[in-house]
């Protein structure tokens, strides 16, 4: 298709109900759904969450975390569910890293799949304020699309669209599980990660630095605290950046936390420029699919979302 240009009047809208990574939701009355809760739904930072039965017992409303390797629980519901406890790990965050104690899970079922032996890391209630995180141990390489106007979520591979409003991008599957997507922000090639567990979009120093030399970014700085899920805090700087461009998709003045962010360091791209995509991109659209398979990221847009007065090219 044509380069498109996401309007900024839409932009605006879509990240205008979004909030800062690392600042906790309200904490929910009771980890677990009432029975015909819909499978899959949007939290109320409209991240991407399932319902998941442990050993039998739910469902919870789980976060699926695209950026996570690990998936975890919450102590409220491993004490509830008196989970095993195994040896302590290293857990990576956006602050750092942090010993944390090990449940083991004879069984965890999403909808039709189950899978057995699984091994969750345990995190305070009072960061996580989820039952828990879903991460890549437990997605693989099935592949993930987000159906954002009907807010679900499907495992598995999804078929691309060829209309004029869906754009497919090419894509690289790391060992790890993680998925990157080539881009460019202000003109400065950029490694890109969709992250559906964070709110935010986040860019690591080495491209804060890049970006301010080709004057990429406004310079209204505003200095945040973030807190990650393990209770670290570390202050990031948020900034507009002037142009995001992935595939022919480009996004206009794109709200994005900068900082020394420990994930980037975890994984091995913190020595060049490289952005986190939060749920405030991923929103926009209508469909976003990781398709391992075809190595490929699939995004459908909302007619509504493309500026037709400066999309063609």
């Amino acid at each position: 298709m044509d380069n498109v240009l996401i309007s900024r009047r839409y932009l605006a809208t879509a990240l205008s109900i979004l909030a800062v990574p690392g600042i906790a939701l309200a904490n929910q009355q009771d980890p677990r759904l009432a029975p015909g809760t819909p499978t899959r739904v949007l939290d109320g930072a409209r991240r991407l969450t399932v319902q998941v039965y442990l050993n039998g017992q739910g469902p919870y409303a789980f976060l699926v975390d695209t950026g996570a390797n690990a998936s975890v629980v919450s102590s409220g519901v491993a004490n509830q569910l008196g989970l095993p406890a195994g040896q302590n790990v290293t857990l990576h965050g956006i602050a750092g890293a942090e010993v944390v104690g090990t449940v083991f899970l004879d069984r965890i079922r999403v909808g039709h799949r189950e899978r057995q032996g699984l091994t969750l890391s345990v995190l305070s209630d009072r960061y996580l304020t989820a039952p828990g995180i879903l991460g890549m141990d437990w997605l693989g390489d099935q592949g993930l699309t987000l159906n954002v106007a009907d807010k679900q979520m499907h495992v598995g591979a999804s078929l691309p669209k060829t209309d004029e409003y869906s754009v497919s991008v090419p894509a690289k599957l790391q060992r790890s599980g993680l998925t990157l997507i080539e881009a460019s922000a202000a003109g400065v090639p950029t490694l890109a990660f969709l992250d559906t567990g964070s709110t935010t979009t986040v860019g690591n120093a080495a491209l804060m630095e890049a970006t301010i030399r080709r004057r990429g970014v406004t310079t209204d700085w505003t200095d945040l605290q973030l807190v990650s899920l393990t209770g670290q805090t570390m202050t990031g700087r948020l900034a507009a950046l002037k142009r995001l461009t992935f595939g022919t998709i480009s996004l206009i003045n794109l709200p994005v936390v900068f900082g020394p962010i420990h994930t980037f360091d975890y994984w091995g791209i913190s020595d060049r420029p490289a952005l986190l995509l939060g749920m405030d991109v991923l929103n926009i659209f209508e469909t976003v699919s990781l398709d391992s398979r075809r190595g490929a990221v699939h995004f459908q847009l909302a007619p509504a979302s493309v500026d037709r007065d400066t999309a063609t090219s």
